[in-house]
């Protein structure tokens, strides 16, 4: 059943403009957690755990402290979960606070944590175990508000950066998403959301694990992290790959799409390159999982996509 409050979950990182809060990533490494009689809740995050667990006879939580942990003794671990006369609901967590009206189903989101920089990447380690063709989210806004005691403040969305994946991660693996500016002006302030579910119909049973969440500052390349320097954004509906670079000699690139049998289906050569920014078109291809390689001196980055035709 899909309702406005958890397809709105999905769009929040770049709808959604938030007011001050308290902490840069708080509790970023889930070792602090709050209890309460029918739930958990990492300290400095919010969860739906309060008015889910509420719901009579049919309660339940999305957000847990596990044991498995990448450092330290825990990690948050989030699930999917069908939920009686609700429906679908995807693990969800904010360093916000979330308010959810279960009657309308609709939800707010206030607050966030202060920042008093332009972080270039955020990053962590993440398990990730998807039925159904699901896939997980995990990203970060940042805004700036201007103040005006004349007609009223305004607050505007600075930057963006998320991470998302369908594939199926066993072990703990290291994540990192750009954030992609789009003022120049300082962000005063930030929220970090991840779910289990970043489909519109979340699947039961999918299950996300987050731990050691960390703001980056690499300029350029990090030669520790050949995903560094470049952002990649799925535009569905025009059914393109947009494949940006940052700080990069863009003569030097080069990208190639792959079928799963490892054909290659698109191969833009280096002077296709225009303003730092490469296309990929893939809407004349079926449905399925597709490979995407980016080179450049040397390094080689590589990704897999779920593609819809």
């Amino acid at each position: 059943m899909k309702t406005p409050f958890f397809v709105s979950l999905v769009l929040f990182i770049s709808l959604s403009p938030f007011s001050q809060g308290q902490t840069p990533i708080p509790n970023n490494d889930f070792e602090q957690w709050n209890t309460f009689p029918d739930y958990e809740d990492p300290v400095g995050w919010d969860t739906p755990n309060e008015e889910i667990s509420a719901i009579p006879f049919f309660g339940t939580t999305l957000v847990t402290k596990s044991t498995d942990h990448y450092t330290g003794s825990y990690s948050a671990r989030l699930e999917s979960k069908d939920v009686l006369l609700i429906g679908g609901i995807p693990g969800f967590m904010t360093c916000g606070t979330l308010t959810i009206d279960i009657a309308t189903l609709s939800f707010d989101i206030t607050g966030g944590a202060p920042v008093y920089d332009m972080p270039t990447h955020l990053k962590g380690y993440y398990k990730f175990f998807p039925k159904g063709g699901d896939s997980c989210a995990i990203g970060i806004g940042l805004f700036k508000t201007y103040i005006d005691t004349v007609n009223g403040n305004t607050t505007v969305e600075a930057g963006v950066g998320s991470f998302s994946t369908k594939d199926t991660v066993p072990d703990w693996t290291y994540f990192s998403a750009w954030i992609d500016y789009y003022i120049s002006d300082q962000p005063d302030t930030m929220n970090i959301i991840a779910l289990s579910s970043a489909k519109e119909i979340p699947t039961a049973g999918t299950v996300l694990f987050v731990d050691n969440l960390f703001l980056d500052y690499t300029v350029g390349i990090d030669p520790d992290d050949p995903a560094s320097g470049i952002n990649i954004y799925n535009d569905q509906e025009t059914k393109r790959l947009l494949v940006f670079f940052d700080l990069w000699k863009k003569e030097s690139s080069r990208v190639r799409l792959y079928s799963i049998t490892g054909q290659v289906l698109v191969d833009l050569p280096e002077e296709e390159i225009q303003n730092g920014k490469m296309v990929v078109p893939y809407g004349q291809f079926r449905q399925g999982i597709y490979i995407l390689e980016v080179i450049h001196e040397g390094k080689r980055l590589v990704m897999k996509y779920f593609l819809d035709d």
